[in-house]
C-alpha cells in the first residue's frame, strides 16, 4: 500500500468511490489569536492498494504532530479493506479514495504542523501546514 495523493481541505467526503472536495489545497491556516481553534479540516488521501493486499484488513493511523515531532493529542485509527479490483486491469493496484474529517482542532502555537499517516508502524505520508497569526491592519 502507498499513498499517491494528499491534500488538506475545508471539507471533503467520499461517495460511490468519488471524492468531493471543497476548499482543497490548504497549506496555511491564518488566525486572529493564539491559541487557535479551527472548526474543520479534512485530510484527503488517494491510496494505491496492491492485489496481494486485497481482502484483508489494512490498519491505518493518523496523528497530528507539530514541527518538533510532538504528538498534539489527535490519534485516529481505522481499517481499509479492498474487495478485489476497483479500477484498471486485472493484477494492477486499486486506487482507493479516503477522507478523514477533524473538527474543532486546537493549535497552541503559531508554527508548523502535520498529519502523519502510518500503516503497521511505517509512515506512508506526512501532510504539512502552518498556523500563522494574522497581521493587524493599521
Amino acid at each position: 500500500m502507498r499513498v499517491t495523493t494528499t491534500m488538506l481541505a475545508d471539507s471533503a467526503q467520499m461517495q460511490n468511490g468519488k471524492l468531493y472536495v471543497l476548499g482543497g489545497g490548504i497549506s496555511t491556516i491564518t488566525t486572529r489569536k493564539i491559541p487557535a481553534r479551527h472548526p474543520q479540516l479534512s485530510l484527503v488521501l488517494l491510496v494505491e492498494v496492491e492485489p496481494h493486499e486485497w481482502d484483508q484488513s489494512l490498519d491505518l493511523r493518523i496523528q497530528l504532530i507539530d514541527e518538533d515531532g510532538a504528538n498534539m493529542g489527535i490519534d485516529a485509527r481505522g481499517s481499509l479493506r479492498v474487495h478485489g479490483m476497483t479500477s484498471g486491469k486485472p493484477g494492477q493496484p486499486s486506487l482507493v479514495p479516503m477522507v478523514s474529517n477533524f473538527v474543532n482542532l486546537g493549535f497552541p502555537e503559531a508554527k508548523g504542523y502535520a498529519f502523519a499517516v502510518d500503516h503497521d508502524g511505517t509512515e506512508l505520508t506526512r501532510v504539512g501546514f502552518r498556523v500563522v497569526l494574522a497581521k493587524e491592519r493599521s
